[in-house]
């Protein structure tokens, strides 16, 4: 589990598209900050800088932060929501949300493979096929773990792991069905070429037809 990364909020006066539109430009991203204890949402901007890489390292869904707010109060949160322009990537807005002491959060935290390189079934002539890449868990915030690692270097030919055997936090409850696979290791599958049936043109049929007939009236 990472440490807590501290963040500053500053506040937005800035509102609609076109006021939000200019703010990006200025190196600021568009965000709010909510939770449980905030009635309603508090609108915030954040350097960009302070995020762009936790954003991109494809994680950021389990980043745990201690922000500063507008008002000079801090607390824990994470975010919560992340939109993206799809063009270029860039980061359009963030939503902050509130973590508290005590309180279970659901949060999907990745799947992360260990030992794939030296599988006992991949050395065997197997392929390990992962079939999740995250799960969803209920979990207290200061043991909410930045992923989940699988070592399956000893992972056999028909083999595999299910979400009921993963290592999770004392607090952790799955949110989602324990029978579920996560990775296993089969053989490659070998696809079969359909059988293709030799097609007769139509005039091969039809001079066929002809010559039976022709015989036929010659019999007559």
């Amino acid at each position: 589990m990472a440490d807590m990364v501290k963040l500053v909020l500053e506040a937005r006066n800035e509102k609609g598209k076109e006021a939000v539109k200019k703010l990006r430009p200025t190196g600021y991203i568009p965000a709010v900050f909510y939770g449980p204890e905030y009635k309603e949402s508090v609108p915030v901007k954040v350097k960009a800088s302070d995020i762009a890489a936790i954003v991109r390292s494809g994680h950021w869904e389990t980043v745990r932060f201690n922000v500063t707010l507008p008002d000079g109060k801090e607390e824990m949160c994470l975010m919560r929501d992340v939109q993206k322009n799809f063009l270029n990537d860039d980061i359009l807005h963030v939503d902050f949300f509130q973590l508290m002491r005590g309180r279970k959060v659901s949060i999907n935290v990745p799947i992360v493979l260990e030992g794939r390189e030296v599988c006992v079934g991949l050395k065997s002539g197997g392929v390990v096929e992962q079939l999740l890449y995250e799960v969803e868990i209920d979990v207290l915030p200061q043991e909410i773990p930045d992923s989940i690692v699988i070592n399956v270097k000893d992972l056999d030919l028909n083999e595999a792991i299910y979400l009921k055997e993963l290592s999770l936090p004392e607090s952790a409850e799955l949110l989602v069905d324990p029978e579920d696979m996560v990775v296993t290791v089969g053989l490659p599958k070998i696809e079969e070429e359909p059988e293709v049936e030799e097609e007769v043109a139509p005039g091969e049929v039809e001079v066929v037809a002809k010559g039976k007939a022709k015989e036929e009236e010659e019999e007559e």
